[in-house]
């Protein structure tokens, strides 16, 4: 149990220093479609931008959240070997 805790606390450690590195509009657009729910059509109208600006906005922010926790990863693994 305290293994999972552990595990847990790790994982919202890493994703929390991934979404810091991510623009304002980036973090935005994450917000708005995966914790608010709103499809990218919705959320580019409080962002002020056509839809595919959000719908693109939300391909790279993705991208690059998986890109740094994959790197963040790496680094822990090399750490440890």
């Amino acid at each position: 149990m305290v293994s999972d805790s552990a595990s847990r606390i790790a994982t919202q450690d890493q994703l929390d220093r991934a979404f810091r590195g991510l623009s304002v509009e980036h973090r935005t657009v994450v917000v708005l479609v995966h914790y608010l729910g709103q499809t990218p059509s919705e959320a580019a109208e409080p962002m002020g931008t056509p839809v595919g600006t959000a719908r693109s906005r939300l391909h790279y922010a993705l991208e690059h959240l998986r890109a740094s926790i994959e790197a963040d990863a790496r680094a822990t693994t090399r750490g440890t070997a």
